[in-house]
């Protein structure tokens, strides 16, 4: 079996450790192919068109995004053998412990060569492909964790991290999952008073305010930037309070997922 292994790089600080663990694997028959600074929409389209332009040559593609640092050498030998072994499987997503949320999500994916995706279609969801849901593998058990997912994120990638799940939080679909990943780092700042989480939770709340929108998700605009720019130095209290002054002003008051569907009415055109 030949894997090409993909990398999209947009300036994350497990960068090189994500690397190093990847040219550790004992698993050698691939190629790495990394894909650096280009908005999410471009570099994923660049990637999955460079793995069916050479489907004849690779039997499956596993991503491991820049900011993801493998948590075993031998993680290619078993996606290549469990997949080898469960032809009904055309995706296989594998869970990933996720620095934010402080439990593990679904965040590694592996695809056969026979996998498409729609291109043309204006979506956050840029990974996901055209599979019907009985040809889809979740693994939360036997492979996982195979990551890291943000082992040391820095306060843009935790800025980006809210502001791009507050967006997807808002969407058409898969709304209630990452409204209830955010939930969940909301939660684990309150136990971990870590600045970057509170980034993340802040990031969420301003698009829920409208301050935030869909362009401004993208690494490559300027826009986020400028505003993370107003909170980066807080204190955790500092950025504690700002929180809870938009989550009151942003329907912070209401069941869960009343919020949500009230916040989806309101902003999810932006998503």
């Amino acid at each position: 079996m030949k894997v090409l292994v993909g990398t999209l790089y947009s300036g994350e600080n497990e960068f090189d450790e994500c690397v190093a663990a990847i040219r550790r694997q004992t698993f050698k028959n691939f190629d790495h192919v990394i894909i650096r600074d280009l908005p999410k929409r471009e570099a994923h389209r660049k990637l999955f068109t460079t793995f069916l332009n050479k489907a004849p040559e690779y039997d499956i593609l596993i991503k491991v995004d820049a900011d993801m640092v493998l948590c075993t050498d031998t993680l290619f030998e078993q996606v290549a053998r469990k997949m080898s072994r469960s032809p009904e499987f055309d995706v296989l997503g594998i869970g990933v412990q996720d620095f934010f949320t402080g439990r593990l999500i679904n965040g590694l994916n592996s695809y056969r060569s026979s996998v498409r995706w729609n291109f043309d279609k204006e979506t956050l969801f840029t990974d996901i492909s055209e599979v019907a849901p009985d040809r889809y593998l979740y693994d939360d058990r036997e492979l996982a964790p195979a990551a890291i997912h943000c082992k040391n994120p820095s306060m843009l990638q935790a800025f980006h991290y809210g502001v791009h799940r507050g967006l997807k939080s808002i969407a058409e679909i898969h709304s209630t999952t990452h409204w209830a990943f955010l939930e969940s780092t909301w939660v684990n700042f309150q136990k971990t008073g870590d600045a970057r989480i509170a980034l993340a939770v802040l990031g969420a709340e301003l698009v829920y305010a409208g301050k935030l929108k869909k362009p401004d998700a993208d690494y490559t605009n300027p826009n986020m930037k400028t505003v993370l720019a107003k909170y980066e130095s807080m204190s955790c209290s500092d950025l504690e309070r700002e929180i809870r002054r938009h989550r009151n002003r942003n329907w912070g008051m209401l069941p869960g997922d009343l919020r949500r569907r009230l916040v989806r009415v309101l902003r999810g055109r932006q998503a």
